[in-house]
């Protein structure tokens, strides 16, 4: 277990059973929520097999609420790099996924699909936050180096920056794409619809950088 602090220096922490019991289900317990939110995504398996959508969804909102409350947890009892405006952005949406799991939840059972559907989706950015951190932040040491950020300490124009993109800026425009969904302003659908290839560039390139930086290394490594 100790072979954890390989790739995060407050992973493994000898004698605290919780905090290290803590820190692996906010990590393995990730890895599930994160398929299992993705399959909630797909129309074809909300239509054929409804079902497996409801107590999918009922894991996922466990799992999501789990992973926050665990990695809220770590936060106050081990501490994370950066400074307190990027953990309390960090606890931001951890409280986002909690009140996104109770409303979706509410929403559910009172057969509101459409108000179930907006709900649900924060969820799923929310709890996907971290994710989004790690992807951007990688794109931009591949694309920046170090600008506007401090590596010593992890802090930095840059870094804040990207903590307000993973956290809050997927909310703003998961709105800006239902605002989208129901506007016949063409110049509106073809700006969202920019905007989301241009993420997804983005994401592929911090998904390279973190490949070739830090996954591929531990497993060569192992």
């Amino acid at each position: 277990m100790s072979d954890w602090n390989r790739l995060n220096s407050t992973a493994y922490v000898a004698n605290d059973e919780t905090g290290n019991f803590m820190y692996a289900a906010h990590v393995l317990l990730a890895i599930v929520m994160i398929i299992g939110g993705s399959l909630q995504l797909i129309p074809a398996m909300r239509k054929k097999h409804p079902r497996f959508h409801r107590y999918n969804g009922r894991i996922f909102v466990l799992l999501a609420c789990t992973i926050s409350l665990a990695g809220i947890y770590l936060m106050l009892a081990r501490g994370t790099v950066g400074n307190t405006l990027m953990h309390g952005l960090t606890i931001f949406g951890g409280c986002v996924v909690i009140l996104s799991s109770i409303l979706a939840v509410i929403a559910a059972r009172k057969r509101n699909i459409g108000l179930h559907k907006r709900w649900a989706i924060r969820l799923y950015l929310a709890a996907n936050g971290v994710l989004f951190f790690r992807l951007m932040i990688f794109a931009w040491f591949l694309l920046f180096g170090t600008l506007g950020v401090d590596p010593t300490t992890f802090t930095g124009p840059a870094v804040l920056a990207v903590s307000i993109c993973s956290y809050v800026l997927p909310l703003l425009i998961a709105e800006l794409v239902r605002y989208a969904e129901g506007t016949t302003n063409k110049v509106i659908t073809i700006a969202t619809a920019s905007l989301m290839v241009m993420i997804a560039i983005i994401f592929l390139v911090g998904l390279f950088g973190v490949v070739l930086a830090n996954w591929f290394p531990a497993i060569v490594n192992l």
